[in-house]
């Protein structure tokens, strides 16, 4: 039930979802290459003469949603139902978000929140240098903060978390100093110039050395046969220039911010924003991957339902068929794969590749001892497959999925080897997309049990390929050896 405000507080709401709209599109046109660019760039005109409109009736009384849709309700092109799904997200938005916080704001920012989720970390711009959050519990869990963790760990966003008073006690605008490199973390709320010049130095010359590292490791890994990809989660996240790819592009974290589901235009405006970042080098865009501790408001499962992945996405058909449609399109102008997250049977594979009418390559995501035990039917019903250690590990182990995401555990080293000989037993390949792929020691193991492609987070791409640039395929298939043994 929504309460409807004063006359001048509708007046205002709708003038920040015209604004908010006016500025997404306009973003989308920054990040999009000059022939999709000029696509996007009449629905600003649109959103020019919408705007007028609906403060005219909401100044008379209409309801800012009831306007949206009664200016909307022509003859309705791709852009004018964006510019509708845009203006109708606008007036749902929470304005007590990042966003509005960093409006006006110039400079780096270090987020302070008392409450950590992994849409907040996927949604934040480059410059949001650093994240302070409440915690009471010393132990994360699987929860949402865990998953908020692996963000801001894969985009090289250093994390503190206090306990709640300490947080609560920084105000907005005040210098912070924020220092992960030790443990436990340090935290400086209002410093002398001195702690913040050297603060300063010290990640200048970080981001000086992930420069030259990733200058360093140009060449491909041909001695290995192994590709190296990357894993991506928003519209601002740094693709290296020598990425061979995008291993996993979590389409659910792009639009996490968003109350209602995206329109088809702007998922096909995002992923076209970033596969030019590869050029035709493959893009593997994951499914909305949502249900669990992986909430989104607009993909909810029914009540009393556990359903995630993508049998939650075949109960939402209409937001589904938007999202493949998007893909095709998109698939125009690139080389992008369909990742199916969560899958547990054939039929969810044979259901999609029907769906697209077999015009994009279709991939499973195995993130399950149950996956792992239908490897050979994935594989022979699938284009490639793709292992989710992340929640494997979590699984089998029983531990924290934070905990869980780096570690080395034989059973699932072994489920592992029995995925890639599926896979290659009916010449497909497989890609490794959890953290321990992106962990030097443990990406040695995986290549030696013949994963064809590691994917990571940007912020570990050239250090994991200087590492395996120094082995041999012989080293790798030893370590694997002795770790399964």
């Amino acid at each position: 039930l929504q309460v409807v405000g004063t006359a001048a507080q509708e007046h205002a709401r709708a003038a920040r979802a015209i604004e908010r709209a006016t500025k997404g599109v306009e973003e989308l046109v920054r990040l999009l290459p000059r022939p999709e660019a000029e696509l996007f760039e009449p629905e600003i005109a649109i959103l020019g003469e919408l705007g007028p409109a609906l403060l005219e009736k909401v100044d008379a009384g209409a309801r800012p949603e009831d306007a949206v849709n009664e200016i909307t309700s022509g003859p309705a092109t791709d852009l004018v139902t964006d510019a509708r799904a845009r203006l109708l997200d606008g007036l749902a938005y929470d304005h007590r978000s990042v966003e509005a916080l960093l409006d006006k704001r110039d400079g780096d920012r270090v987020l302070v929140t008392a409450t950590l989720t992994p849409s907040v970390v996927a949604s934040l711009p480059v410059r949001v240098v650093g994240i302070v959050a409440a915690s009471a519990h010393a132990d994360l869990d699987a929860g949402m903060a865990s998953h908020a963790v692996i963000l801001a760990r894969a985009r090289d966003i250093p994390l503190a978390f206090l306990p709640p008073d300490p947080v609560l006690a920084i105000g907005t605008d005040e210098i912070i100093v924020l220092d992960t490199t030790s443990s436990p973390a340090r935290v400086w709320a209002s410093p002398d110039d001195g702690l913040v010049a050297d603060a300063r130095a010290r990640r200048d010359a970080w981001l000086h050395t992930r420069a030259e590292e990733e200058a360093k490791v140009s060449a491909p890994l041909a001695h290995l046969g192994v590709e190296v990809h990357v894993n991506v989660g928003s519209l601002y996240e740094h693709v290296p220039a020598s990425a061979e790819g995008i291993g996993l592009l979590r389409t659910e974290l792009v639009f996490s911010s968003h109350v209602n589901a995206p329109s088809e235009a702007e998922q096909f405006g995002a992923l076209r924003a970033i596969a030019s970042r590869v050029g035709q080098a493959p893009v593997v865009a994951r499914l909305f991957d949502a249900g669990g501790d992986k909430p989104l408001p607009w993909l909810r499962p029914p009540a009393g339902s556990e359903a995630r992945g993508i049998e939650l996405l075949l109960m939402h058909p209409t937001v589904l068929d938007a999202q493949l449609r998007a893909l095709v399109r998109a698939a125009d102008r690139a080389n992008l794969r369909v990742l199916l997250p969560v899958v547990s049977s054939v039929h969810e594979v044979q259901q999609i590749r029907a769906r697209t009418g077999g015009r994009l390559p279709i991939g499973a995501m195995i993130e399950t001892p149950g996956a792992v035990d239908r490897s050979d039917g994935l594989a022979a019903r699938s284009d490639f497959l793709c292992i989710g250690t992340n929640d494997l590990l979590a699984t089998v182990t029983g531990q924290p999925r934070v905990d869980a995401a780096l570690a080395i555990d034989r059973r699932v080293l072994l489920m592992i080897a029995r995925v890639v000989e599926a896979a290659h037993a009916h010449g497909r390949k497989v890609s490794v997309c959890g953290e321990m792929a992106g962990d030097p020691h443990s990406a040695r193991i995986l290549v030696g049990l013949g994963v064809d492609a590691l994917s990571v987070a940007p912020g570990r791409f050239a250090r994991l390929k200087l590492s395996l640039r120094e082995v041999s395929l012989d080293d790798c298939r030893e370590v694997a050896r002795e770790a399964t043994k």
